[in-house]
């Protein structure tokens, strides 16, 4: 992997945006450049969650820093040739080009919600790698949660709606992440779509509502605490109660004397 040379980086993203409109023609550019500073001697440790699921170029930082900082600029004034990019890059195998497609997707001037919506729908799954699940969720669903909020609740419950917890669990992640965005103030519209979940969560989806329910107590302690509590008043499942149980070292010491004597009750 050799050392960054910001004024040899600059150069070449430089000559890779000349092939912004032809998709093909800048993947294969895109790659020879990931390929020339890949670090390819990284040892991942042996837990699963430190692994991808794909191949990764694990590239220096300032590679993909750069590199998005130029693509936004040219997002803006190019909407059709960055969609087609994008759609083109995420064909790819490895992590980091797909990575660069949903910042595309992410950074693209939208004023139709169906074009991000159709294809974080067509490209998200429960298999895919969990890094890419968060950044669609994270990046490439933000101009929804900020310009079409109606959509973007619609979207998440479509997921929340589902038979199966792998799908839900999609859901709930879309909820945490768009939770982390402080840009995102509509909290009580997260409660509203998981009160069902939390009245009666399922066991297979338990370990994903904890942490979006740490996630709800980071950005306001006081609201998550009301609702949990309003939540458990009209619950008649045991579940609900063990799930407030392993949240509660999530919050504030005088909040958890409130809820510990709520579920006292």
């Amino acid at each position: 992997m050799p050392a960054v040379d910001p004024k040899r980086l600059k150069f070449q993203i430089e000559e890779l945006l000349t092939f912004f409109d032809l998709p093909e023609k800048f993947h294969q550019h895109l790659q020879d450049l990931f390929n020339q500073y890949a670090n390819r001697h990284l040892h991942f440790g042996d837990s699963s969650s430190t692994r991808p699921l794909i191949p990764i170029y694990n590239l220096p930082r300032p590679v993909a820093r750069q590199l998005n900082l130029e693509l936004s600029r040219r997002c803006e004034t190019q909407l059709e040739a960055a969609l087609a990019l994008a759609d083109e890059l995420w064909k790819d195998s490895y992590l980091e080009i797909k990575q660069t497609a949903i910042h595309i997707l992410g950074a693209a001037p939208i004023s139709e919600p169906a074009l991000i919506l159709s294809r974080i729908t067509e490209w998200i799954s429960p298999n895919l790698d969990k890094t890419l699940i968060s950044q669609l969720f994270s990046t490439g669903a933000q101009q929804l949660r900020g310009d079409f909020q109606e959509e973007w609740e619609r979207f998440i419950a479509s997921f929340l709606e589902k038979e199966k917890p792998k799908m839900i669990g999609l859901g709930i992640k879309g909820l945490s992440e768009g939770s982390k965005d402080p840009d995102f103030i509509n909290l009580p519209a997260v409660f509203r779509l998981i009160s069902p979940l939390i009245r009666n969560p399922h066991p297979a989806i338990q370990q994903e509502l904890i942490q979006l329910v740490s996630r709800l107590v980071q950005r306001s302690p006081t609201e998550t605490a009301f609702f949990l509590k309003q939540t458990l008043a009209i619950s008649d499942s045991s579940a609900t109660a063990q799930l407030i149980k392993d949240c509660l070292n999530e919050f504030p010491e005088n909040l958890r004397r409130d809820m510990k004597a709520s579920l006292k009750k």
